[in-house]
């Protein structure tokens, strides 16, 4: 029984640091199977697979001249590949290959994106429901005042019925707000399995403070944005390009032939010969596939100016947007920090004879104001969010945790 209470005091600390960091957390979007699939697609194409050989076909042939089986002819035909379409062929998947590295950083951003979303709901709804438990306290609370003043003049039986239904009231938005708590318990389960295994202890403390968020705005919007969906879109407008320029150099350049004629040496002369031909591109059979990329090429243009209007309206709007919830957010501390339950309080007593249940009002009130301070540092972290993926910095190396107070570092661990 010794060794068990030893061997449990060992593993003690175990437990009590398993718990899911941030970082760990963020940086387990590297680990998406999507993700490992841009890799193996991109180790495939660093073989160069695509590298067409000199010669692009090779060719036996043989011929009986007039039916005589002693007049067998025969031959070696090549079709030496077109420089123009191994250069074309090499300069498009290059260009796909880049593409595909574009397209891994945006999968990346969309995964950090639902993970961010789902750190800053379970900090909301952690702040909610600790809210949401100080107000049923304080209604109990009331209540007991109310029963203590049952044979006084203060007692009002209207207002001890409404408290009872607003006890009811302030038990269900407790329990949903646990409801909501459970939920992005498994959306974090569902995003890093590890974390069935370990606790959750993230606190709005550790993230960065709002003044410090306006300050990171502010500065990465006098930045040039780049990467990102933009890149995405002009790297697929340059492939079709390129496929454009592939199909135009698709053609068969000519042939080089040896022929064998054995009858030849019965008249005394040499049985080799040598032929050859050169293609003359005056009539382009490629002409329709050319236009198909033709259009692809015009499309992926008109994909690339939207990506950059969308990106610029969408920065500017979340910088605006942010700058405004900000205010309202220092309008409500402003006003939290006047109804200071210290002075404020006495005041209320003297005015109404001393009663006790003006002051609990007064604290029931200070709570609205709270879980409305929290609702908008939930939409100014939510905004803001949207602002660093228009920015196009979430997925940027080095990884960043840009809810952390200190910025940390996205790393192995």
């Amino acid at each position: 029984m010794k060794r068990v209470a030893q061997y449990f005091f060992l593993l003690l600390p175990m437990f009590t640091q398993a718990q899911v960091s941030m970082e760990d957390f963020l940086y387990a979007a590297l680990e998406e199977p999507a993700l490992k699939t841009f890799s193996n697609q991109d180790n495939f194409l660093n073989t160069k697979p695509y590298r067409l050989a000199p010669i692009q076909k090779l060719e036996f042939r043989t011929e009986s001249n007039q039916l005589d089986p002693e007049r067998q002819d025969f031959a070696l035909r090549l079709n030496p590949a077109n420089p123009w379409e191994v250069k074309r062929t090499h300069e498009y998947f290059k260009t796909y290959q880049e593409l595909l590295q574009l397209d891994r950083d945006r999968l990346l951003k969309e995964s950090l994106l639902a993970r961010y979303e789902v750190i800053i709901g379970w900090l909301y709804y952690q702040e909610v429901s600790l809210l949401k438990e100080e107000d049923k306290l304080n209604i109990e609370k009331l209540l007991s005042i109310l029963e203590g003043q049952r044979y006084s003049t203060y007692f009002d039986a209207g207002d001890y019925v409404k408290l009872k239904l607003d006890q009811v009231e302030k038990v269900i938005e407790l329990e949903e707000a646990r409801f909501e708590i459970d939920n992005q318990r498994r959306r974090v389960e569902g995003f890093y399995e590890k974390a069935k295994l370990k606790t959750i202890d993230w606190q709005v403390a550790q993230i960065i403070s709002l003044e410090n968020l306006e300050a990171l705005v502010d500065s990465l919007f006098q930045q040039q944005v780049g990467g990102g969906e933009v890149a995405y879109r002009e790297k697929q407008r340059d492939l079709a390009n390129t496929e454009m320029l592939l199909e135009k150099s698709n053609i068969n350049v000519g042939f080089l032939q040896t022929q064998y004629q054995n009858f030849r040496i019965e008249q005394g002369r040499k049985p080799w010969s040598i032929s050859m031909g050169v293609t003359i591109p005056v009539f382009n059979p490629n002409k329709g596939d050319m236009t198909k990329r033709k259009l692809e090429f015009i499309e992926a243009e008109g994909d690339r100016d939207q990506a950059k209007s969308d990106q610029q309206t969408g920065r500017e709007l979340m910088r605006a947007k942010i700058k405004s919830l900000l205010k309202r957010h220092s309008e409500i501390n402003t006003m939290m920090n006047d109804l200071s339950v210290g002075t404020l309080a006495t005041t209320l007593q003297r005015i109404n004879d001393s009663n006790p249940t003006a002051v609990v009002q007064l604290q029931s009130n200070l709570i609205k104001l709270k879980t409305m301070a929290a609702r908008l540092r939930q939409e100014v972290l939510l905004s803001y969010l949207e602002f660093l993926s228009y920015s196009e910095v979430l997925q940027q190396r080095p990884l960043i945790n840009y809810l952390s107070a200190n910025l940390s570092e996205l790393t192995s661990r």
